[in-house]
């Protein structure tokens, strides 16, 4: 099996790949043209492939950035990544975990949120990398000035064995404006990828969308409401998105969130919608349920079903399954020590569909990291 098979298998913890016996009922669908789907699929996620975001995702973690200054609510922001679904084995297995996280998060924080992102000393300045102190500094001489509320972060190559800033040659290539849209109890930040020289005309916008974060309950908090909402572009593709994500219970130990989300690329022309929810009756169990629907011209292929977690003794049990336009194509069940996937009629799936059905999967994982990282900004300076 190429490689590229193995991906399903390796995002469902899959130990076998089988079709059971011609004992199964009913209308058959077929995708259109699976080895397509694969390839915008994959499109897709190169929407993220460019030096500027490399450089953008740096500034998370570089020596003296001001996207690694903590405040506050980012600590449950930090555990509400506002992207496509995760992978099984990302997702399924750590739900309890991530929702005792996100609990046990809340519940350190004070009742409601200051009005403010940035802090007010980076309010107006632009930070640039300094080769001597090996860190990020803030320049008394940049031009023009960054916006009054908001702070600029120029942007560098990276080597890409270390994710590190490049110092031999030091090469700028864009910035980054981190606009604070604050008010009332609720965070908002907005977050600005440029490509080219502040001032300079012809700069390329490669993203350019807002997150925002409001913690509710008082003396205790109760519930984290988050949302994001923007583009990103290689400059050739552009992709919208916009998610929300609803956290109640969190004064107990049984919270429940809701995820949802739509993502919209534009050439080719593919049409993403989610909604997943997690609710759980203690630490050690968790239910997912999933619907996700990938749609390109005329056809609609949609994942539905459920996912039960249990932490100790781990086990995840699955049970999705996939349509064409409504019509039953195939079902993936079992556990991880063995999952089946067979059309609806139990005949095996192609080279191809296979190949479709493990892009299905896979996509979220290879957007993951980097939708996560457009996140960064806000869930650092909003205390992550």
């Amino acid at each position: 099996m190429p490689a590229r098979h193995g991906r399903l298998a390796w995002a469902f913890g899959l130990v076998a790949l089988a079709a059971a016996c011609n004992n199964m009922n009913g209308p058959q669908s077929h995708l259109a043209n699976p080895a397509q789907l694969s390839s915008d699929l994959e499109t897709a996620s190169g929407v993220f492939q460019s030096t500027v975001f490399e450089g953008f995702a740096a500034i998370d973690t570089a020596a003296g950035s001001p996207a690694a200054v903590a405040t506050r609510p980012g600590v449950l922001l930090g555990t509400a990544p506002i992207a496509l679904p995760r992978t099984a084995s990302q997702l399924y297995a750590s739900a309890p975990r991530r929702l005792e996280a996100l609990r046990t998060a809340a519940l350190v924080l004070a009742p409601g949120i200051m009005a403010s992102v940035i802090p007010a000393p980076l309010l107006g300045t632009t930070s640039m990398w300094d080769v001597t102190t090996h860190a990020y500094i803030q320049s008394s001489s940049a031009t023009p000035a960054a916006p009054a509320n908001g702070v600029r972060i120029i942007v560098y190559t990276i080597d890409p064995a270390t994710g590190h800033i490049t110092e031999s040659p030091l090469t700028p290539v864009g910035y980054v404006d981190l606009v604070d849209h604050s008010s009332g109890n609720t965070n908002s930040l907005q977050v600005t990828i440029f490509g080219g020289t502040p001032g300079a005309t012809g700069n390329t916008t490669y993203a350019d969308y807002t997150v925002t974060a409001t913690v509710t309950g008082s003396p205790v908090v109760t519930g984290f409401n988050a949302s994001a909402s923007g583009f990103v572009t290689d400059g050739i593709r552009t992709l919208a998105f916009s998610g929300t994500f609803v956290a109640t219970g969190l004064d107990t130990n049984h919270p429940n969130v809701t995820i949802d989300g739509t993502w919209d690329l534009d050439n080719p022309v593919i049409h993403v919608v989610s909604h997943e929810t997690i609710t759980s009756p203690d630490a050690n169990d968790a239910t997912i349920t999933l619907d996700l629907s990938v749609t390109r011209g005329n056809e609609t292929v949609s994942e539905t079903g459920s996912i039960l977690v249990v932490v100790s003794p781990q086990t995840v049990t699955a049970d999705v399954a996939i349509a064409v336009n409504g019509v039953p194509f195939a079902r993936i069940s079992g556990t991880n020590n063995g999952i089946t996937i067979r059309h609806a009629d139990a005949s095996a799936l192609s080279s191809d569909e296979t190949q479709a059905v493990s892009d299905l999967f896979t996509l979220p994982a290879q957007l993951q990291s980097a939708v996560e990282s457009l996140f960064n900004p806000a869930r650092h300076l909003m205390g992550g």
